[in-house]
C-alpha cells in the first residue's frame, strides 16, 4: 500500500512537471504568437503607406488593443537640435506632450545615449529620473523605456511604455517588446527616408523652398485649371536686385543667408494657396491662382516692401544701399492663353523693371502684337522709386 502511494506520488509530480512544462511551452507559444502578429500589423502598415503619420496610427493601435498598457509614446529625435518630441501617444496629458526632451538627460534621452532599454519596476523607489504624466520623480508604477535603433545603428528615438502597477513587466514582456521596437524603428527609420527623400525631390536644398522641377509640374496644372473655369492666374517673376555685386563683396556664404531670409519673408506674405519656388540662382518664381493682376498688385508691392524693410548683413555696400527686389508680373487670360508666354511675359516684365531702376513691380499687358510693358499704374511708380 506504502509502495503504491509511493507511485502515485512519484506520478503526481511528474504530471505536474508534464503540466509546468506544457504551460512553459504554451507562454513561449502565445508569446511568439503575439509577436508574430505584432510584427505582421507593423509590416502591413509599411506595404499599405510610406505616410509617417499613418504609420505611427497603426502602431499606436496596436499597443492600444494588443498590450496591456496604461500609457505609450513614441519620441523621435530632431537631428539638427537633438530634441526629442513625442509624435503618437495615449494615456499623456497635452502638456507633457507639448514638452521638449533633450538628447541624453532624463530616462528618454539617456537611453537613446546608451542605445539601451531602461526599466524601472518600481517607481516610486526611483528618484534619478522624472516620469509621466506629471514631471513628478516618486509615482507609482513601473516604467519601460527602450530606444528604437533602426538597422543603420543610429538610434532615432525611444518607445515608452508606463503600467500603473509595479513590476507589471516580465523578461517575457521585455524580451517581446524589445522585439517590436527593433521593427518599429526600421519601419520608421523607411519612412523618414521616403519622406526626406520625396522633400528632397521637390524642395530647393538651400532656401527650403520648393523647387524649379516641382514648380514646372504644378504650373502646367494650374494653367489647365485657370483655363478650365475661367479663373485667373497671376505669375511673378521675383529677382534680388545687384545680387552678383553683393556675393562678390561679402561672399558666398552671406550670400546663401541671404537668399534663405528672402524666401524666408517672401513664404511669410503669401497665401497658403500661393505656389512660391526657387527658379535658380537668384530669382524666383511666384504662383498666384484666384488672383487677377491688380489683386497680384497689391501683393507683389507687400513683397517687395518686406523685402526694402528688412535688414540684411552688409547692404550698405549696395549700389542703392539696400538690398531689394524686382517683381515682374503677367496674368493669364489677360496677357495670355499659354503657360510658354506667360512665363515669357513675367520675364519680359521683370526686365524692363531692372531697366527703370530696379526696386519695383511692372505689369505686362500684352496685344495680339506682343503689346507694350507698362507698370499697373503711374502711383505703382512713385511708390516703387521711394
Amino acid at each position: 500500500m506504502a509502495e503504491d502511494l509511493k507511485t502515485l506520488r512519484s506520478e503526481l509530480q511528474g504530471l505536474q512537471k508534464k503540466y509546468m512544462d506544457i504551460e512553459e511551452v504554451n507562454k513561449t507559444l502565445n508569446e511568439r504568437l503575439l509577436e508574430l502578429y505584432s510584427l505582421y500589423q507593423i509590416s502591413l502598415a509599411l506595404s499599405v503607406t510610406l505616410d509617417l503619420n499613418d504609420i505611427l496610427k497603426s502602431i499606436k493601435t496596436l499597443f492600444r488593443k494588443t498590450f496591456k498598457v496604461d500609457q505609450y509614446s513614441i519620441m523621435l529625435l530632431d537631428d539638427s537640435t537633438e530634441i526629442m518630441h513625442i509624435e503618437s501617444s495615449f494615456g499623456l496629458g497635452k502638456k507633457v506632450q507639448n514638452r521638449k526632451y533633450h538628447y541624453g538627460i532624463n530616462i528618454f534621452g539617456k537611453s537613446m545615449a546608451m542605445e539601451d532599454l531602461i526599466y524601472i519596476p518600481d517607481m516610486s523607489q526611483e528618484a534619478e529620473y522624472e516620469f509621466f504624466p506629471n514631471g513628478k520623480t516618486r509615482q507609482s508604477g513601473s516604467f519601460l523605456t527602450i530606444p528604437l535603433i533602426p538597422t543603420d545603428g543610429i538610434p532615432i528615438g525611444v518607445l515608452n511604455l508606463y503600467r500603473k502597477e509595479v513590476r507589471s513587466f516580465s523578461n517575457r514582456d521585455i524580451r517581446l517588446l524589445s522585439k517590436i521596437a527593433e521593427q518599429i524603428a526600421k519601419v520608421i527609420d523607411k519612412t523618414l527616408l521616403f519622406k526626406q527623400t520625396k522633400e528632397m525631390s521637390v524642395t530647393d536644398e538651400l532656401t527650403g523652398i520648393y523647387n524649379r522641377r516641382y514648380f514646372n509640374q504644378r504650373f502646367e496644372r494650374e494653367v489647365v485649371r485657370a483655363k478650365r473655369y475661367k479663373r485667373p492666374l497671376t505669375l511673378m517673376m521675383i529677382d534680388i536686385d545687384f545680387f552678383k555685386n553683393y556675393n562678390d563683396l561679402n561672399g558666398h556664404i552671406l550670400g546663401d543667408e541671404v537668399l534663405k531670409r528672402v524666401a524666408n519673408l517672401l513664404e511669410g506674405n503669401i497665401r497658403k494657396a500661393d505656389l512660391l519656388a526657387r527658379f535658380g540662382g537668384e530669382e524666383f518664381v511666384l504662383l498666384l491662382p484666384e488672383l487677377d493682376k491688380e489683386q497680384a498688385f497689391v501683393v507683389a508691392e507687400k513683397l517687395r516692401k518686406a523685402i526694402q524693410d528688412a535688414v540684411f548683413p552688409e547692404e550698405l555696400n549696395q549700389p542703392n544701399r539696400k538690398l531689394t527686389i524686382s517683381i515682374g508680373m503677367a496674368t493669364l487670360l489677360e496677357d495670355t492663353y499659354t503657360s510658354t508666354e506667360l512665363l515669357d511675359f513675367a520675364d519680359k516684365a521683370l526686365y524692363k523693371a531692372k531697366q527703370m531702376g530696379r526696386n519695383r513691380v511692372i505689369g505686362y499687358y500684352a496685344g495680339l502684337n506682343g503689346g507694350n510693358i507698362y507698370p499697373l499704374n503711374s502711383m505703382a511708380m512713385v511708390s516703387n522709386m521711394n
